[in-house]
């Protein structure tokens, strides 16, 4: 029964404390990005360079102080161009990334932090742009389905009720795009993304 009895205040213990200590939120984030492909083998008539755009959508965070689970429904735009044929790839996708963010201070107005994982991504639509040609329909010549790892660094801002963030990330693709590639043929997605949020 003593036991009982101390477990039980333990438990009930835990419970009045979390609430507490986990915190949780909600919040928007949107920015900058640059994508561009990396293609095996490499051509020299075909080098790819940056195709900037918009990337945004809704953040969820929930940990403690030290340590978060942060997850993402973001819309990012892949591909890449190449100036010289006026030639651009659009690839859009919803992304979902799954990060676990590192609060390197975890209190206080400023809190440096980092963090990692992974994504996967749904191609919503792929289009080829070349010149003033109308624009050709990729979707389905591409995989649908996309993953890769995540990693990047911020600064978040705590102010009364809500808080604010700017981060770096970058995008490292695994997913072959390429439907039944030749032997040695791939194409994967690479993004650099410049973000802001807002949390609640």
């Amino acid at each position: 029964m003593k036991r009982l009895a101390i477990v039980t205040i333990a438990v009930l213990a835990a419970a009045a404390l979390a609430p507490q200590a986990l915190e949780a939120g909600v919040g928007i984030k949107g920015g900058f990005s640059l994508a561009k492909f990396s293609q095996k083998p490499a051509d020299p008539l075909l080098v790819w360079e940056n195709l900037p755009f918009f990337a945004g959508g809704l953040s969820f965070e929930s940990g403690f102080a030290y340590v978060a689970v942060q997850t993402e429904v973001l819309y990012v735009r892949m591909g890449g161009k190449y100036a010289a044929a006026e030639l651009e790839f659009r690839f859009d996708y919803i992304q979902l990334p799954v990060l676990l963010k590192i609060n390197v201070i975890p209190a206080g107005p400023v809190r440096p932090f980092i963090s990692g994982g992974g994504y996967g991504a749904y191609l919503i639509k792929a289009k080829g742009i070349m010149g003033g040609l109308e624009p050709a329909d990729l979707t389905e010549d591409y995989e649908r389905l996309d993953y890769g790892l995540v990693g990047g660094a911020g600064l978040a801002f705590k102010l009364p009720g809500i808080g604010l963030s700017i981060e770096g990330r970058y995008n490292y693709g695994l997913r072959n795009l390429i439907k039944d590639p030749a032997l040695g043929e791939s194409m994967k997605n690479r993004c650099l993304m410049a973000l802001a949020g807002i949390s609640f």
